[in-house]
């Protein structure tokens, strides 16, 4: 598909600018195309900027790549269709008109797309839920939780953090939960020190996490959780914590653990069976799956992420068939659920219907 999108390229180049070089025009394109593997092999070995640079430009090719096929599937269904309705007997002209027409027209709606997803990944909104917990045996009356997932930090965007930071620390929140994907990069967080970002955030009972499936491709994974734990963020990893003699924290693995260890995760039955149920009950898992397992467990609210709401589209349709909730809030029996969009991008660092955001979670407990 890119040697195919390459010969569209130079096509529509070489029809407009005779004097240029098709060797340079397939070494150009070349590099484009290996830009992310070209980072990810030689990511300790190139300097931050060359590193960040490949990374930033192979991701933004395939982002264009999956607006080029889109757009590609599109052209050859109104060819085939005129070959059939014969709608327009001039459409597909000796001198390709046409086709020409149809590139420059897809190039400059996905260079403009490209833009605008950028700007608005940009953008950091603050969604809020009101949740009510119907259980007074806690001593508390009301919760103020800030949630985020999917920050993704890695050698893109590491001014992102303090933004997002910034804007918990506005919420004034009695606790955080970070839902997973953490980490894309362990080196740069150590290098730049990123994790004296986190010691910034003031909550009352802490920072808590769970790990997401990027989290576990970072290598020595005790080494990670260590510096995690160095930034005051206290992962759960198939275990369970309770604050204050009021409510229960548990943190899963993701499920990616159970292919990357070859076993499988703890089974939530066995880790409820622990605590006591009167007191809310408050899961954080990556993934917004096994939802009726959290329902049979008696948990009260879980929180998750991982989706990004496709982060643009089209994927958006995508991850709205896997997912039984893949964004926003869901409520079955006593279980509700929470998932979050995520507060930074993967990839491409573009939003096409989606925002990057802060959840703000108000919970209530009471009869």
């Amino acid at each position: 598909m890119n040697y195919y999108i390459g010969l569209l390229g130079w096509h529509l180049l070489s029809m407009n600018i005779s004097f240029f070089n098709q060797n340079i025009y397939w070494i150009f394109f070349s590099i484009i195309v290996i830009c992310v593997i070209i980072g990810i092999t030689a990511n300790k070995f190139l300097p931050y900027f060359l590193r960040s640079s490949f990374y930033v430009l192979g991701y933004y090719w395939l982002a264009a790549l999956s607006y080029f096929i889109i757009f590609i599937i599109i052209f050859n269904i109104i060819v085939f269709l005129n070959k059939i309705i014969h709608f327009s007997k001039n459409l597909i002209s000796a001198n390709f008109v046409f086709s020409n027409l149809f590139i420059i027209c897809v190039v400059i709606v996905t260079i403009t797309l490209l833009i605008y997803g950028t700007f608005n990944a940009k953008k950091l909104k603050i969604k809020t839920y009101n949740v009510n917990i119907p259980k007074n045996e806690t001593i508390l009356k009301e919760l103020n939780i800030v949630m985020i997932s999917d920050i993704h930090i890695s050698n893109i965007d590491d001014k992102r953090q303090n933004k997002i930071i910034n804007v918990i620390n506005n919420l004034n929140p009695d606790i955080v939960f970070i839902v997973g994907d953490i980490l894309d990069d362990i080196i740069p967080f150590v290098e730049y020190k990123m994790m004296d970002d986190f010691h910034k955030i003031n909550s009352k009972y802490g920072v808590y996490a769970c790990l997401g499936n990027h989290d576990y491709l970072n290598g020595d994974l005790s080494y990670m959780i260590d510096k995690l734990n160095e930034s005051k963020i206290n992962v759960l990893r198939d275990s369970v914590v309770e604050i204050a003699h009021s409510f229960y924290i548990i943190g899963r693995e993701d499920k990616s653990y159970e292919m990357i260890s070859k076993q499988k995760r703890i089974k939530l039955s066995n880790i409820v069976e622990r605590i006591n149920s009167k007191l809310p009950i408050i899961m954080l898992d990556h993934q917004p799956i096994d939802i009726p397992e959290a329902e049979d467990a008696g948990i009260d609210l879980q929180l998750s992420g991982h989706t990004h709401k496709g982060q643009f589209f089209p994927f958006n349709f995508i991850t709205n068939k896997l997912f039984k909730v893949h964004y926003g809030y869901l409520r079955t029996g006593r279980l509700q659920v929470v998932v979050s969009c995520g507060a930074g991008t993967w990839g491409p660092p573009i939003r096409i219907g989606s925002t990057s955001e802060v959840v703000n979670i108000i919970v209530k407990f009471q009869k």
